[in-house]
Parts: C-alpha cells; structure tokens; sequence
C-alpha cells in the first residue's frame, strides 16, 4: 500500500479527500487525535506559517526541532527551566530575521513572551541587568503598612 501511495500521490490524495468530505466527524476525530498526540508537529506547522506570512526566508522540519530541544536537555534557553518550549528567533521576525533553525531557541512561554521582539543579545542583556539589582528593586508596590 505505500509504495502504491508514493507512486499514485495524485489518486491517494482526491481518494483521501472524497472520504474526508463524506466521513466529516470520522475525519475531524481523526485530525484531533493527530494534534493531541504530535503537539511538537504543530507548534512547527504555525511557526513556519506565521513566518510565511512575514515574509521571512527559511524554515525548518519538526525534527529538526525535536533535536533542538533535546539538544537544550528540555531546557528553556533563558531561565533553564523545564517545560513546554516555544520556538523564539534569536532575531526576531519583526527585525528581518529568517525561519532557519539557525536562528531558533527553545524557550518556554513567559519567557518567550518577555523578549517579545528583542534580539537574542538584547533579552540576555536585560536578564543580566535584572539579576544584579537587588530583590525588592523590581517592586513597584510600596510596603504595607500595618
């Protein structure tokens, strides 16, 4: 049945399709299961669609991604935390930066939303900065008072 599939992509394809459009809830509980079970797959599916639509050059596969992140031990590329990671450009997209795995990290989520469109370089240089100043200069709350 593969090497029929490879060779007929075409006729598998209308073939898939045709009972896609006459089995709706079949395919959509087929579809679903397919995103809970390959979350990574498409995380990289948006990514290399939101960069499309800025025009950014490159892309990357999911495994490339995969061995990514087990290359960073699971690890966020900032705070060394464990999690889920989200793919965060060293230069964003908003700065002319590519899709290419090159320009990748894996970063968790509030980490990846703080550096927002910071460079790589200019998010490291803010962490730095926060780490040297003492732990209630961050506060912006003044002490309550009794």
């Amino acid at each position: 049945m593969r090497r029929w599939r490879a060779t007929h992509r075409l006729e598998h394809r209308t073939a898939a399709d045709e009972w896609d459009a006459t089995h709706p809830e079949s395919a959509s509980a087929r579809r679903n299961r397919y995103r809970q079970n390959h979350p990574e797959v498409r995380r990289v599916i948006w990514q290399l669609r939101r960069a499309r639509l800025a025009g950014s050059p490159g892309k990357y596969t999911a495994q490339e991604w995969k061995d990514l992140v087990e290359r960073s031990g699971g690890r966020c590329t900032y705070c060394d935390e464990v999690g889920i990671l989200q793919s965060d450009h060293r230069i964003p997209l908003a700065h002319g930066g590519t899709n290419l795995i090159e320009n990748i990290l894996p970063a968790c989520g509030p980490c990846n939303r703080r550096k927002h469109t910071m460079t790589e370089t200019e998010y490291r240089s803010r962490l730095a900065s926060r780490k040297s100043l003492p732990p209630s200069a961050g506060d912006s709350l003044p002490p309550q008072s009794p």
